[in-house]
Order: structure tokens, then sequence, then C-alpha cells
């Protein structure tokens, strides 16, 4: 048996929910603090669940009303479990940015990541040829030679992210504009890909570009949230379109803050050749929570019978998004 692994990275359907595994350039780009929790669980229909948790939190410094360059600063850590042989990854990473003002609507951003993970196999969940003697046998001798059922590696990634931003003329004109683009990177062939000790086989190169845009409809509460994801790495390809439709249904009190601004995003989305992506999200003041679910519409839907992958997050960002302060900071 060869113990080469061919490692992808883990990935989440609601990408702009997980910045900093995204792009370390979004470290401290858009909030003073920013914490985020995410979980993902896949294929419980095919096989044994694919599973994914990841916590964030980020922050900006040095930064005030008038200021036009900042430090961002952050952390992300992430946990995946994966089939029977309960294959796990877990990694740290420290993520440092620095943002530039270029005038009143464009920022730039420039981000770095370093971390380190760890990687884990339990042979002794596998069945082997060698166990069978009519049936099954997990007492007989497998009579494989494993070197190693985990190791440790260290990892790198860096990117660079625009945004871009207006205000609305007034409160309720909602004719705003905001945009996002990014351009990211990871691995470098750094860590290490296999559990055979004698091989040097690296981890794939990964590549990330996306953009998104918020373009409300003057006048009303509705707001189209265009959004496209693109990565590859190794023989994974995969690309993500689709739009949200976010709609205000409560607008906040200015003066008194005793009544907080509300908003329901519904999103559709097609990841090529593999699923239709449905999102639910609710934002309420400084809090987002959100469910997503991947149907599966490739080859694998006689065994899958369309079910692919559901995946919430909870997130917290200061300032509150739909306080104008924020919106003056766009």
């Amino acid at each position: 048996m060869s113990l080469d692994s061919f490692s992808q990275d883990p990935h989440f359907s609601q990408y702009c929910e997980t910045p900093l595994f995204l792009n370390p350039a979004n470290t401290g780009l858009k909030n003073n603090t920013r914490a985020i929790i995410n979980y993902r669980n896949q294929w419980a229909a095919v096989s044994t669940p694919y599973q994914t948790t990841a916590l964030s939190y980020d922050m900006s410094l040095t930064k005030d009303k008038l200021a036009n360059a900042w430090v961002g600063l952050g952390t992300n850590i992430y946990y995946d479990w994966a089939g029977d042989g309960n294959l796990s990854l877990t990694q740290g990473n420290l993520n440092l940015s620095g943002v530039i003002r270029l005038d009143a609507e464009n920022k730039l951003s420039a981000g770095l990541m370093g971390g380190y993970g760890q990687r884990s196999l339990d042979y002794n969940e596998f069945r082997w040829q060698a166990q069978y003697n009519g049936t099954y046998n997990p007492n007989l001798n497998s009579n494989e030679d494993f070197s190693q059922n985990a190791f440790g590696y260290f990892d790198a990634g860096a990117g660079v992210a625009w945004s871009y931003g207006t205000n609305e003329r007034y409160i309720t004109a909602n004719d705003g504009i905001k945009a996002d683009l990014g351009v990211s990177f990871f691995h470098f062939g750094i860590p290490t890909a296999t559990f055979e000790e004698n091989n040097t086989e690296k981890l794939n190169l990964r590549y990330v570009v996306y953009g998104s845009m918020e373009v409300g409809k003057a006048n009303s509460n509705l707001t189209f949230i265009p959004q496209i994801y693109w990565t590859a790495q190794g023989q994974l390809n995969e690309l993500l379109i689709g739009n949200k439709f976010r709609y205000l249904l409560q607008e906040g009190s200015h003066f008194t803050g005793l009544r907080n601004s509300s908003a329901l995003g519904l999103g559709v989305y097609y990841r090529l050749q593999d699923a239709i992506v449905a999102s639910l999200n609710l934002d309420y003041g400084n809090f987002s929570v959100g469910f997503s679910y991947d149907f599966n519409i490739s080859s694998l839907i006689p065994a899958s019978n369309m079910r692919g992958g559901a995946e919430v997050y909870l997130k917290f960002v200061t300032p509150n998004p739909f306080s104008e302060s924020s919106k003056a900071k766009i």
C-alpha cells in the first residue's frame, strides 16, 4: 500500500464567511474586530461524513477615523475530519496585513499567513485483504508496514485584496455600491503531503480568485450581491458563481440605540458540475448567523440522492455594520 495522501484543503460553500481562510489580506480590512465560527458536514448520505470546524478572529490595529493606513492582525484554527480511517487535519495560522486607504472609496490590502498543522490517520480502522479468512477478522495481522500515523508541517500563504464602496445619498436611498476583489496563494511547496517518512512529496499550491458586489435597488430595502469564486489545487478546479438577495427587515434607532437593524439574506449558487447551493442568513446588529446546503447534481446522484453538505456559521463584528459610522469607513 502506498501511504501517499492525495491532499486537498478543506472548503466552504459560504466562502465569504471564512475571510481569513480565503485570503490573508482580508485581515483587519473592513472591521475593527471580527470573530467567526464555521461548521460543515458533507457526504453523510454517501459515506462517513467529512466534517470541518473553523474558528477565526481578526482586528485592525493603529486605526482611527483619520487613518489612511493600518495593520491587521488575526488568527484562524480549523479541524477537518474525514472517512473511515479518521483522516484528520488540525492547523492554526497567524495572519498579518497592511491596509492603505487610497481615497474615500478605495482600499488596498496585502497580507501574509504563517501556520503549523498536523495530519493523522488511524490505520486500525481499515480492513485489509490479509484479515479475511472467509470472514473479516480484525485480530489477524494486516501485513502492512506503516511508517507513521501522524506528521506535522509548517505552512504559508499570501494575498492581495481591493475594496471599494460609496455611501448612500441619504439614509433610505439604498443606492450605494460596494465591490471586493482578491487573489491569494497558499502552501508554496512547504507542507508535507504524505505519511511516508522517506517521501518528500509536498502539498500542491492553491490559487484563489474571488469577487463580489453589493448593488442596492434605489429607494427600496433590497440589495443584490453577485459573487464569484474560483480555486485550483492540483487536480481540483472549483468554480462557484451566484447571487445573494438581502432584504432590510428593520432599520435600527439612530439616536437611542434601543432597536437594532436586521436584514435577511437568501442566496443561490452553482458550483460547476457539482452542486446547487442554497443559503439563508440573518443579520441582527453586530451579529450574523447563516445556513447553507449543497444539493449534489454530479455523477454521485445515484448514491447521494442530491444530498451534499450542510454548513452553518455565527459571526460577530464591530462596529455595527448597519451604523452610519461603519458605512462612513467603507
